[in-house]
């Protein structure tokens, strides 16, 4: 990290000599499932938008400071795959969750290890009160109000999940652990990878210790000196196969007239399932989007709008994003097989073939989409000029008059009408008349356009 950089981004954070703090409602918490998400509020736009992009220079700058190799998680160049790929040739397998692992992160963690690149004896202000450590530490952390719902941190000072700076720091502060945590495996000839809270090890076939409580004690001990617990509910164990996050680790034995023994990283047969259950309601049984949501995804959908086209067409936006999705998936195993040769061949030539009818699919969907949009905004643009009365148009009375008995009442009532359909229908308006008419209507209904 430049250190000349980084006090400069600080300056710009700092608008007086006091701390940097967050305003009153800057922040909005929400709650996804069981995890508390902090965000910047987006009422004042460009507000938020300043800050977020010194929060992304200053996160280029903590991207430069070294991690321990063991970290796969929020690093460019690197995947949830590189988190699987170094355990693919073993047997055992022992996967630990950390709790709350954003969140349990302490303060004083943070001030000790960044200790080591921001000096804490240098200050921003002259009179010397006021360290860039201290501010960088305002900002990069957030004080849970005493009346959130997030009850187990209230009042607490933490680093928050939904900061842009958070998934960087977690892993700076965590570099020490990884150490001492890959020397233990190192020592007992165990893989030891670690995705955010996810950790992952792994030894051959003929190594148990990974699978014993002494080993995971061993693990819980190195973790408590930053007081994270382990999530035991969320420990899992397995012997030749791992199945986890919709990936398989598999090491099998083949006897086809030799002995073989195949190490593949692929998708889950539960996701393939998923993918191949998708293409055959789509395009054997031509189902709806809605009928699939619920079907296949459970999804609950109730919307109240004005046209059955919204509906169709938010279903169908629904399913394309669940289609790009096992698209990417099967894409990202594709290109990792090509430098890491983890998949057999078979298996990648059918994940091309369904990569091939999703995207076929995807471009049809699209297309749907696309007419649908027209469609709306043809019926959105219909509805508001069948509300504009003849009355408000710059007619003489006397136009507007033969307008009214001719049975036109509203811009909608004429949006189509023809030159030589209102010389037919209006006695004494001729050809000069009806242009003249025709044109004040087409200026009125471009401003609903």
């Amino acid at each position: 990290m430049n250190i000349h950089t980084f006090k400069t981004l600080i300056y710009q954070f700092v608008r007086t000599k006091r701390f940097y703090n967050f305003h009153k409602n800057e922040i909005k918490e929400l709650k996804l499932g069981k995890n508390f998400i902090y965000k910047f509020n987006n009422s004042h736009l460009r507000q938020v938008q300043s800050k977020l992009d010194l929060y992304k220079d200053l996160n280029i700058e903590l991207n430069r400071i070294e991690l321990n190799n063991s970290c796969t998680a929020f690093r460019k160049d690197f995947s949830y795959l590189h988190f699987f790929e170094p355990h693919r040739k073993n047997y055992n397998y022992l996967r630990l969750d950390i709790r709350s692992y954003f969140h349990s992160i302490q303060e004083d963690d943070i001030r000790k290890v960044f200790e080591k690149y921001i000096p804490k004896n240098q200050y921003i202000a002259e009179e010397g009160e006021i360290s860039f450590l201290d501010i960088f530490i305002n900002i990069v952390t957030y004080e849970v109000p005493e009346q959130s719902i997030n009850k187990k941190f209230r009042g607490k000072r933490i680093l928050p999940m939904g900061f842009l700076t958070s998934p960087v720091i977690s892993n700076i502060i965590f570099r020490q652990l990884d150490i001492q945590i890959q020397k233990l495996c190192s020592v007992n000839k165990i893989i030891y990878t670690r995705y955010a809270d996810d950790m992952l090890f792994s030894s051959s076939e003929n190594l148990n210790y990974v699978h014993t409580d002494s080993f995971i004690q061993e693990i819980q001990t190195i973790l408590f000196q930053m007081k994270f617990k382990l999530n035991n509910k969320k420990t899992l164990k397995a012997k030749h196969t791992l199945a986890l996050n919709g990936y398989i680790l598999q090491y099998s034995e083949v006897i086809d007239n030799e002995h073989e023994i195949i190490n593949e990283l692929r998708l889950s047969n539960k996701k393939t399932k998923v993918i191949n259950k998708l293409i055959y309601m789509i395009n054997d049984k031509n189902y709806s989007a809605e009928f699939i949501l619920k079907k296949l995804f459970k999804y609950q959908i109730k919307l109240d709008v004005d046209y059955e086209e919204i509906v169709e067409k938010y279903n169908r936006e629904q399913l394309l994003n669940k289609i790009l999705g096992y698209r990417s998936y099967l894409l990202s195993l594709i290109q990792f097989d090509k430098k890491y040769h983890c998949t057999q061949s078979r298996t990648i030539t059918k994940y091309s073939d369904l990569i091939n009818e999703l995207e076929e699919i995807s471009k049809k969907y699209q297309q749907r989409i696309e007419s649908l949009e027209k469609k709306i905004q043809n019926k959105k643009f219909l509805s508001k000029i069948s509300q504009v009365s003849i009355a408000s148009l710059v007619l003489s009375d006397w136009k507007k008059r033969k307008l009214w008995d001719a049975g036109y009442e509203t811009l909608y009532d004429l949006h189509e009408v023809r030159e030589d359909e209102l010389i037919y229908k209006i006695d004494g308006v001729g050809k000069v008349k009806a242009i003249e008419i025709l044109k004040i209507i087409e200026n009125e209904i471009q401003k609903y356009k």
